[in-house]
């Protein structure tokens, strides 16, 4: 499985079994754990700052609810100079979900961006259906509540973006997931991703 990747200096992002392995939290100075599986461990709560969010993997399942608490938690560790593992039990679907609302409410992406920019550094990440859909109209919500920038700006923004991304030779094919992007098309872009402090692709070495 490798190790827990990187999604921003401060958050990580991987499944059950990193969150068992100490080399691994101790390796990546993690000082915070988001469980969002249906198993909470409680051997976890004396070592780590630690909360459970018990979801199921199921496309009728409402892990929207859980967003603004979610994104309250890693933000509380982020202030107070920790870093947090965000894990389910696979670092499939859950978990990706969480870390993908994160990055489009305090980045300001877009859910087909935060998607590309998890996927490429979790190759494996699918959250199910239902958890997209429920994305998607999180982010209408976000962007329905934050005034759009002009339109001129929104095109020498995105064609700056481009420019950086190309000048450092940035692979833009598309991901493997099947969800239709399409879709995601019809709902305006807020804000650059160049405005995203970037974490490397890498994902970190075993012990």
């Amino acid at each position: 499985q490798g190790g827990p990747v990187e999604i921003l200096p401060f958050l990580y992002l991987g499944s059950a079994y990193h969150a068992s392995k100490c080399e691994f939290l101790a390796n990546l100075h993690i000082t915070a754990l988001l469980n969002v599986s249906r198993k909470s461990s409680e051997s976890f709560k004396d070592q780590y700052c630690y909360k459970w969010i018990p979801v199921e993997d199921s496309h009728t399942a409402d892990i929207s609810s859980h967003f603004q608490e979610a994104i309250d938690f890693i933000d509380y560790v982020r202030r107070t100079g920790g870093k947090i593992l965000v894990h389910c039990e696979a670092g499939i679907s859950r978990s990706p979900t969480i870390c993908m609302a994160y990055l489009m409410k305090t980045k300001k992406l877009r859910l087909e961006e935060a998607f590309d920019y998890i996927k490429q550094r979790r190759s494996l990440i699918s959250p199910n259906f239902g958890f997209m859909g429920q994305l998607l109209q999180y982010e209408s919500e976000i962007l329905s509540s934050t005034p759009s920038p002009p339109v001129a700006s929104c095109k020498r923004e995105a064609a700056s973006f481009f420019a950086e991304e190309l000048a450092l030779g940035k692979n833009f094919e598309g991901s493997c997931f099947a969800f239709p992007t399409s879709v995601l098309s019809s709902v305006p872009i807020h804000s650059p991703v160049h405005q995203l402090k970037l974490s490397p692709m890498t994902a970190s070495s075993s012990c």
